[in-house]
């Protein structure tokens, strides 16, 4: 999820977003992405409250009004993989891990 997250952030350098507010959401959002992900990883519970940015890049090309092209889809596309990734289950939990050893 830390990658989709990454994507994000330097999608519009690649894709070229049209408006200055469009390339702010995105950075944003994948900042957001990018430290739900981190906290995801020692917190497991932490994975759904990324459901929301996910499920807000689903619709947010559309509800702000940035039209279709490449940009809008990729961002729908990470928007998916976001609220797929929060909501279903992942493998080991940090519970589950033995905890980190420190060097003498």
């Amino acid at each position: 999820m830390f990658g989709i997250g990454f994507w994000l952030i330097v999608a519009p350098l690649v894709l070229g977003h049209g408006a200055v507010a469009a390339v702010l959401h995105d950075v944003a959002l994948g900042l957001l992405v990018c430290v739900g992900a981190l906290a995801a990883m020692e917190w497991p519970h932490a994975r759904f409250a990324l459901a929301a940015p996910g499920a807000w890049l689903l619709v947010a090309g559309r509800a702000l009004g940035w039209g279709p092209g490449l940009a809008s889809t990729s961002e729908m596309a990470a928007g998916a993989a976001v609220l797929l990734l929060a909501l279903v289950p992942q493998g080991r939990s940090a519970e589950a891990r033995e905890p980190a050893k420190m060097a003498a």
